[in-house]
């Protein structure tokens, strides 16, 4: 709405810093169990609202994507058939 309401035009969204969901399924800390079920729940909601304009999800690295290898390996990743969760 915001953006409409700026006639700034809008061709999708890209939801950023997803975890894996087969990253719960390991023994792993309590905190990050939960955060990948917070996770889940608001992707939900966003798959509910947004739907097929949902163009991108950009996975979560191990650091910042800068400098051109780390937008590379992220490019990789995007864009050679990696679902999306």
């Amino acid at each position: 709405e915001l953006f409409a309401k700026f006639d700034v035009p809008l061709s999708g969204y890209v939801v950023n810093r997803v975890l894996p969901p087969d990253l719960g399924e390991g023994n792993i800390p309590a905190y990050l169990r939960n955060r990948i079920a917070m996770q889940q729940k608001h992707l939900r909601g966003i798959r509910g609202a947004f739907g097929s304009q949902v163009l991108a999800y950009v996975p979560e690295m191990e650091r910042d994507i800068t400098g051109l290898p780390m937008i590379e390996r992220l490019a990789r990743r995007l864009f050679e058939g990696a679902p999306g969760p």
